[in-house]
């Protein structure tokens, strides 16, 4: 009973599409960068604006982003906004600031669960070079975030979207209480760029091991920001290198997702509609979940019955490929709990599943890529195989070369 009111209610939020504010605005546009809300937070913004770094992997002419108040309790007043080419620091390029507008008004008012795009500039968008995107935040009480953004983003007292210098300006505070150097993005869920060098955007409905929580920690465990080096920027970067049309990258990971039930933020049912079939130009969608699911004790075949309901939401649209990921290994050696004999057994099952039966466009088997990962003993008894060691960040997440092999590892083909 308890699994079947999860899918019901998943399945009627993403029929529904709440809020997602998508507007029809022709062919040829693509997300080429997005971030996943999961977390409400109280940080004194009114009177600020906030100036956040956006990293397209596309080409274009013109772009248009997506804010989100998802996760907000309360409503926020946008004044004003711009983008522009990011300088050194929170500065911006001189002469490269195009303000922004939503319906042909300067500013926008979300309520609380509610998205909206701005309206389509012309802009010189290159590959990988950096945009800075300025929100004037006339009044809020509450904050819509991405928690593990992993970039130094700034905000300073005053109306300055269109301010080109980086005086004042100061970071974004840590989200209490993990705080262990995860850069919050704040409202900011999307970049779309007209690109008519691109073919599609692929989307990524996952988890922390996409979102690249450890992607940037060092061999002491001090974590740096503004890397960019998750598994899917190493896929993007190859993704341009080949040449041809281009693949837009949006990735939608949550650290902490689960196919069923909350795990750090709304799960991967929940959310369908507003973080993976709202984006422009999907042509891809890759399934990475379940670790967390196993992880927190449900099945296998609770897993495999909560899927479907996404793949059918997904094909119902046409034309969308679905690319299905194994879970990585995750023992975890005596004394450390957080794995067991029961949930590696389950692992095992789900991977079979991904593999065999589930039916989908293509799969990614990472977990054969760490087959030859140490077999270790776990506290609760029995044993398990861990992350290589090599490429091991704390027996869940891989470390930046861990990250670095994942996105080599990707076939190209699976997007063609």
């Amino acid at each position: 009973m308890r699994l079947a009111r999860i899918i019901a209610l998943a399945f009627l939020v993403a029929l529904t599409g709440c809020a997602t504010g998508q507007r029809q605005i022709g062919k040829d546009w693509y997300s080429a960068w997005a971030m996943a809300h999961n977390a409400r937070v109280v940080t004194p913004m009114t009177g600020r604006t906030v100036r956040m770094i956006l990293v397209p992997n596309i080409s274009g002419d013109a772009l248009r982003v997506k804010v989100e108040n998802t996760m907000g309790e309360a409503p926020v007043v946008f004044s004003g906004a711009a983008i522009g080419i990011a300088g050194a620091g929170p500065a911006v390029r001189e002469g490269s600031v195009a303000r922004l507008t939503f319906s042909g008004r300067p500013g926008v008012t979300l309520a609380p669960g509610q998205g909206a795009y701005s309206d389509p500039v012309s802009f010189n968008v290159r590959a990988f070079e950096k945009l800075a995107l300025s929100l004037e935040v006339q009044s809020t009480s509450d904050v819509s975030t991405h928690h593990v953004g992993l970039t130094t983003n700034w905000s300073v007292v005053g109306a300055r979207a269109a301010d080109t210098s980086g005086a004042d300006f100061e970071p974004l505070p840590e989200v209490p209480p993990v705080n262990t150097g995860q850069w919050p993005y704040y409202w900011v869920a999307a970049l779309d760029v007209r690109s008519s060098a691109a073919n599609g955007s692929i989307v990524f409905l996952a988890d922390s091991i996409t979102d690249g929580r450890c992607s940037t920690r060092d061999d002491k465990g001090v974590a740096h920001a503004d890397l960019n080096v998750r598994w899917t920027d190493v896929l993007a970067a190859r993704l341009v290198s080949r040449g041809g049309p281009q693949k837009g990258i949006a990735n939608m990971g949550i650290s902490g997702n689960r196919v069923l039930g909350r795990g750090n933020g709304p799960s991967a049912l929940e959310r369908l509609e507003r973080d993976v079939l709202d984006r422009a130009g999907v042509t891809h969608v890759v399934f990475f979940e379940g670790t967390n699911d196993v992880a927190g004790n449900f099945t296998a075949a609770q897993v495999i019955a909560g899927s479907p309901q996404i793949l059918a939401l997904i094909r119902a649209r046409g034309g969308i490929k679905v690319i299905g990921v194994t879970v990585i290994p995750r023992g975890r050696p005596a004394p450390t709990a957080g794995w067991t004999a029961a949930n590696e057994k389950e692992r095992q099952a789900l991977n079979e599943w991904v593999r065999n039966k589930a039916g989908f466009d293509g799969v990614i088997d990472f977990d054969a890529l760490m087959k030859d990962g140490p077999v270790v003993t776990l506290a609760s008894g029995g044993s398990a195989p861990a992350i290589p060691a090599a490429w091991n960040c704390d027996f869940t997440h891989p470390n930046a070369a861990g990250y670095k092999a994942m996105g080599e590892f990707v076939d190209l083909k699976l997007f063609d």
